[in-house]
């Protein structure tokens, strides 16, 4: 059920809502928003569609849509099965998100699409930056799934209904977590530089199906460059550990860490290419292809070194959780002096910590066992932060401010204070609620790197005897 006209206004309260969100998101729910490529972003009125990977449920897309100038009215398709009531599909649409139909949903459903592609060409090409996740669902980690073809489809069925200007453009972009599931958490958003679709207008005229995999591919690319892509999946978990152990500089801000991990994901992938290994490829497939290839000694050598960078990860991790400290402490032992500073800094912040604990840890605990427990139940690990956000952070959260507001108000009216002064401590309480808000939680997040430091402290040692294996695993990632 779709209500295009709801799509197409731009009232008042959408842009207020997102401007409040905004801050909720930047601010509150995610510790660090990074955003580049903004300049690659077309003027307002200019026909374009932005196309992006999908690796966090909702997130991807309010990643996006708070990433952007507020004046941008952008128009997300996402799954249809949520649309299935009358009043969730009017609330979506107010947000400006039209259902696209999969085999799933039922064969019978399919006809539908013909609709809202309609209605995606005709926004793209009046000014709204029609937004898909061409990957069809969200992947499970920092990786790039298949992009299939159905934005493509979009994009020429705007251009010709509006004439194939020359200056429609689809703008790629990345999403890249420091963490999926950590709470107050970084992200990246990159914008890259735009694709004209005018480049593919006359194969598509003569073509159209090799014009839309052409421009499918290309914008793989891209996308593939904005963003963090580990091959092999098979292997996911060691490799994702790996990256984290040879990316030197611990405390690097996340667009430093992007790159250092991507160049680790580079050399992986060039050794992933030659071994001749694809996605899903297991262990005993990569054996089988070394003893069948005995005349290609660069794939037999590419195939054994993937398979003792994972045995030497997993001798390195296996230390680490018996030892219970993490890579950063073996990287960098702690010493007195440091641990004396953060001994200082934990109790200096510990009674504000405990103010924002007392007025915001109930509603947020609350909310995130609920969310939890609804992400449990639908087996999608992947969709907890979704969840999280918007119980947690929208609904638990609000409400609970709304319970402070009015019990401050009635307090307020029984001791009969001075409008004046009632007003001041009222705009106190409030910005010290949103700021203690956040700092609990980064505080319990410092709090729990400091015990771990202080851990490694007391086996120094054995950290100390660790650092010749890591610079083993980082010798073999850079060769």
């Amino acid at each position: 059920m779709v209500y295009f006209r709801i799509v197409e206004k731009k009232p008042f309260w959408y842009f207020f809502f997102k401007a409040w969100l905004r801050q909720v998101f930047n601010h509150a729910y995610y510790r660090r928003v990074y955003v580049s490529g903004k300049a690659n972003l077309p003027e307002k009125g200019v026909p374009f569609m932005m196309v992006s990977n999908h690796q966090n449920g909702l997130l991807d897309a309010l990643a996006i849509l708070f990433s952007m100038p507020l004046r941008y009215p952008v128009v997300f398709l996402a799954r249809a099965d949520v649309f299935k009531k009358k009043t969730a599909a009017k609330i979506l649409n107010f947000c400006k998100i039209m259902p696209v139909y999969r085999q799933r949903d039922g064969r019978e459903t399919l006809g539908g699409n013909a609709a809202i592609f309609d209605e995606a060409a005709k926004l793209a090409g009046s000014g709204y930056p029609v937004t898909l996740f061409p990957e069809g669902k969200h992947q499970e980690g920092h990786w790039l799934g298949q992009v299939k073809k159905g934005f493509a489809r979009i994009a020429f069925d705007a251009a010709e209904r509006n004439g194939f200007p020359e200056n429609m453009v689809i703008v790629p972009v990345g999403n890249h977590y420091s963490d999926y599931f950590v709470k107050r958490a970084e992200l990246c958003v990159n914008f890259g530089e735009p694709i004209r679709l005018s480049r593919y207008y006359a194969l598509y005229k003569e073509n159209p199906p090799k014009a839309m995999t052409a421009l499918a591919e290309e914008v793989r690319a891209s996308i593939q460059g904005l963003m963090l892509d580990i091959p092999d999946t098979e292997h996911y978990a060691d490799y994702d550990f790996l990256r984290e152990v040879v990316r030197t500089g611990h405390r690097r801000r996340l667009p430093e860490s992007l790159a250092a991990d991507r160049r680790f994901a580079d050399n992986l992938r060039r050794m992933v290419e030659k071994s001749g290994i694809e996605r899903g490829v297991s262990d005993q497939s990569v054996g089988s292809r070394v003893e069948g290839n005995p005349e290609d000694p660069e794939r037999i050598e590419a195939c054994r070194w993937l398979e003792a960078l994972r045995q030497k990860a997993g001798t390195y991790r296996d230390a680490l959780h018996a030892l219970r400290v993490g890579t950063s402490e073996v990287e960098n032992v702690p010493t007195l002096p440091e641990l004396t500073g953060r001994l200082f800094l934990l109790l200096l912040g510990l009674p504000l910590a405990l103010y924002g604990m007392l007025f915001t840890g109930l509603p947020v605990w609350m909310g995130r066992r609920k969310s939890a427990g609804i992400a449990a139940r639908i087996k999608n690990k992947m969709l907890r932060s979704s969840f999280d956000f918007v119980i947690t952070q929208l609904i638990f959260t609000g409400l609970s401010y709304m319970v402070y507001i009015v019990a401050y108000w009635v307090a307020v009216s029984c001791m009969s204070v001075e409008a004046g002064l009632a007003w001041g401590v009222f705009a106190l309480l409030l910005a010290s609620w949103m700021l203690t808000r956040a700092f609990w939680q980064d505080y319990l997040r410092y709090a729990c790197r400091s015990f771990r430091r202080f851990r490694a402290f007391g086996r120094k040692k054995q950290c100390r005897a660790l650092q010749p294996l890591r610079a083993e695993l980082c010798a073999m990632t850079r060769s």
